[in-house]
């Protein structure tokens, strides 16, 4: 499996490649802006991408995506209870001062449990909310597994719940779940630096008892 984190626009969104070097097969995850940047990437990494992934609908995870999945023919996978905020996405954009765009066109939903393979990646769907209402990760299991978490999880950190859908209490629900997790699973998240479940339940505030009493 081979990942690539491409992060874009004034946000430094992670936008996140998976694929099978094998067969070429993979994904993309959060084509929040750049998309010919993207495009570019797929290209030169000889990527066939199957599908577009969003870990959840704020407009810095999704405003590049409709390009991106023309340019790609790629169906597009969301959470619907994060369908509500991606409608609003040109509001969003006349928010932060960003080029317009269209709410992304989806074509699949995600769910709980909701299990993916293409080529030799096999990856499930965990439903997070907390950030958002439909916030999602995605777990590949692999010799060295790895959580593309969104705005759940960051290194030292954790996303915000005071924006449009946040939800603290549901939020320390999936962080709970989060630290069940194994310590060796790498977390890619949607802002910052790579890190890993072990790494968060020894240095991350959010991810220590005191937290979930709070």
């Amino acid at each position: 499996m081979q990942l690539r984190v491409i992060p874009v626009t004034m946000f430094q969104s992670n936008c996140v490649a998976v694929w099978d070097e094998a067969t070429g097969e993979g994904v993309l995850f959060d084509t929040g802006g750049e998309p010919t940047r993207i495009l570019d990437f797929v290209k030169s990494a000889g990527i066939q991408v199957k599908a577009i992934f969003l870990t959840h609908g704020h407009v810095d995870h999704v405003a590049g995506t409709n390009r991106v999945k023309e340019a790609l023919s790629a169906p597009v996978y969301l959470h619907p209870l994060d369908k509500e905020l991606t409608e609003h996405t040109s509001r969003q954009c006349l928010m932060f001062g960003i080029p317009i765009e269209d709410a992304p066109l989806v074509d699949h939903d995600l769910a709980e449990g909701d299990r993916f393979t293409f080529g030799s990646l096999d990856f499930s769907a965990l439903h997070l909310p907390g950030h958002s209402p439909g916030c999602t990760a995605f777990l590949f299991a692999c010799d060295k597994p790895v959580l593309i978490s969104g705005d759940v999880l960051f290194e030292g950190s954790i996303g915000r719940t005071d924006l449009p859908g946040g939800d603290m209490e549901k939020m320390r629900e999936s962080l709970g779940r989060l630290k069940k997790l194994p310590d060796d699973i790498v977390v890619v998240p949607g802002h910052g630096s790579k890190t890993s479940i072990g790494r968060e339940k020894l240095r991350n505030p959010y991810l220590s008892d005191r937290f979930s009493m709070w």
